[in-house]
């Protein structure tokens, strides 16, 4: 995602710098391995295929089965790779080829006690679910984490765009809380939130296959108006609760990107919001 460097001063640039950044992600390439090993289980390896039809050109999904004694191909240029046990007790060791090429993977079960074994090979991880609702949720929250290419991945599958979206509000928030507790003065810090709200919503808009156009300007308005409300609530504190000036401001920056981050995803998990793709 477009990210904040050094803490920026040239809030305008950033945020123009942050709309070509998250275009670039939108439309860039994601890649996905979908493992399935002899004897997953029909109704998870069917849930998994339903979700993984890409919404774009830019979604690129492989498919293959293996079985005990099969060499899995491994594409080191892979942004994920999930892995669909079944019987032959193979499932393991697709996992461990994925991972030592760097490549985040995880084995799918229906329940904890299947899993192949105990204690997986680093970069792997084991999602359990016999629910397919449940399981397209823990995936979701899995590849919200594991993935870099995380707005082409919320463009391209709906189903892991709220975890997404929410992760970015979140690590949006860590780091205005942070900016909060550094020595700026009174007013130095205001441009430095609100370019990094701004650049939350530009992101949380990518993730949901929204492109750059005259929404998007109304959404940055909203939201740095809103910083500008934050930050007054945030003095006021400050005087009534003298000495704890910095975590007041860390506490109300971090609180309001967090809720404006979580607004910005309901406006666009509202059905009907939008009658138009913009």
């Amino acid at each position: 995602m477009a990210s904040v460097r050094d803490i920026p001063f040239d809030a305008a640039r950033q945020v123009v710098d942050g709309v070509r950044a998250s275009s670039v992600a939108r439309r860039s390439c994601v890649r996905i391995a979908i493992e399935v090993e002899k004897g997953a289980p029909t109704a998870l390896v069917r849930a998994v295929k339903e979700a993984f039809v890409p919404q774009t050109a830019t979604g690129l999904v492989h498919v293959a089965a293996f079985a005990a004694g099969t060499q899995v191909r491994v594409n080191p240029d892979c942004d994920l790779a999930i892995v669909l046990a079944g019987t032959t007790g193979a499932a393991t060791a697709a996992a461990r080829a994925f991972a030592s090429a760097a490549v985040p993977c995880a084995i799918v079960v229906e329940t904890s006690v299947e899993v192949p074994v105990r204690e997986q090979p680093a970069g792997v991880e084991v999602v359990a679910a016999a629910d397919d609702a449940v399981l397209l949720d823990k995936l979701a929250a899995w590849m919200a984490g594991a993935c870099h290419a995380d707005v082409a991945l919320g463009t391209n599958f709906s189903f892991a765009r709220r975890a997404i979206a929410e992760r970015c509000a979140s690590e949006r928030s860590i780091k205005n809380a942070v900016i909060g507790l550094l020595p700026f003065g009174s007013s130095a810090d205001l441009p430095v939130m609100a370019a990094n709200e701004a650049l939350m919503a530009i992101d949380i808009a990518g993730v949901y296959g929204r492109g750059a156009g005259a929404a998007r300007f109304a959404e940055v308005a909203c939201v740095v108006g809103a910083a500008f409300a934050s930050r007054e609530a945030a003095r006021r504190l400050s005087r009534s609760l003298p000495g704890l000036g910095a975590a007041v401001k860390a506490g109300v920056a971090y609180g309001a990107t967090l809720a404006m981050g979580r607004a910005l995803v309901l406006r666009f998990e509202m059905p009907n919001a939008w009658k138009h793709r913009n």
